[in-house]
């Protein structure tokens, strides 16, 4: 049985992405740095959880030779924009320095096994042409936008330097049950905590912008595609190929609840940097074989449910059939 390595396993992507492997007959080992209170990967058939810190190389060290992995995928870092702001050293030490150990403990011990770097769409800023191409220029806006260039580079390096067979990921916007912070689910649990309010009211941010905005559940499977079919050293956009309206997003979860809501914008969810436009042009993508299976009404309904539910968006939701 193939052996697949997923840091930051127990997060949202690589939740999903350890969900996806198992039902493909893959066993898993899923990593994580803070002990998690809940997760997808959690107690999981086929998922065995290890502690692993990427800012230490021995820990790095330790977990690649314990697993023997026969792929990566490379999912730990520090995930969001606005903390990279208010501390940058520990996004660069974490999401660069991190996967520079990865690199060199794989160029050690398991040279030839695949890794898949989880880069970001963020990482081209404002790009002169939209649908951003993979061979744009990279001119990152954010700290956090610019340690995943870095690590991007970096993968790029280590395999023109050493051949070594590296996927790079550059992830536009995914959403999906479980996730935190993005705009889907921040306006869902809005909705979901006061469509029954006598008075009820959301608090927004820029909802003029568009974003290229994928099912994660789709998402995995396009991940898992360009490892199958892709060319190593090559990056590939992750995204849906379509740009969504923020405020279209926002009004098609008001109507699905039925509710009416009064909205206020909150100066506290306005980002320093907000590019107008993110949307991927993913023809390497397609080209491989790939599209996306998910309508994102579905995906939008699936999230407003789980927050509706009990014990919140740790509701789970049937994989697509």
């Amino acid at each position: 049985m193939a052996r697949a390595l997923i840091t930051g396993g127990s997060g949202f992507l690589g939740s999903y992405m350890a969900e996806r492997l198992v039902r493909d007959g893959v066993e898993v080992v899923a990593t994580y740095f803070r002990e998690p209170a809940h997760g997808r990967a959690n107690g999981r058939p086929g998922v065995e959880l290890v502690h692993l810190d990427v800012n230490s190389r021995g820990d790095v060290a330790r977990v690649i030779e314990a697993t023997r992995p026969d792929v990566v995928y490379h999912f730990a870092g520090q995930a969001y924009v606005q903390p990279s702001w208010v501390d940058p050293p520990p996004t660069f030490a974490t999401n660069f320095t991190g996967t520079i150990y990865l690199l060199e403990e794989l160029r050690r011990q398991r040279p030839r096994t695949p890794l898949a770097f989880a880069g970001s769409g963020t990482e081209y800023g404002e790009p002169d042409l939209v649908p951003t191409p993979e061979d744009a220029a990279l001119r990152p806006t954010s700290p956090y936008a610019t340690s995943k260039a870095a690590a991007d580079l970096a993968c790029y390096q280590y395999h023109q330097s050493f051949e070594m067979p590296v996927f790079r990921y550059r992830i536009f916007g995914t959403t999906g049950v479980g996730k935190l912070g993005d705009v889907c689910n921040d306006f869902a649990s809005q909705v979901a905590a006061r469509e029954h309010d006598p008075s009820p009211h959301l608090k927004v941010g820029n909802l003029d912008k568009q974003r290229d905005i994928a099912d994660v559940r789709d998402a995995v499977d396009a991940m898992v595609r360009v490892v199958e079919r892709g060319t190593p050293g090559e990056a590939y956009n992750i995204g849906g190929g379509e740009a969504r309206n923020v405020r279209t997003i926002l009004d098609t979860l008001i109507a699905q609840s039925g509710a009416r809501f009064t909205i206020e914008t909150e100066a506290a969810r306005l980002r320093r940097v907000d590019e107008p436009v993110h949307l991927a042009d993913i023809s390497r993508l397609r080209s491989l074989g790939w599209r996306p299976s998910i309508p994102f009404e579905r995906t939008l309904k699936d999230i407003l449910d789980s927050w509706r539910a009990p014990n919140g968006a740790a509701a789970p939701v049937a994989p697509p059939t």
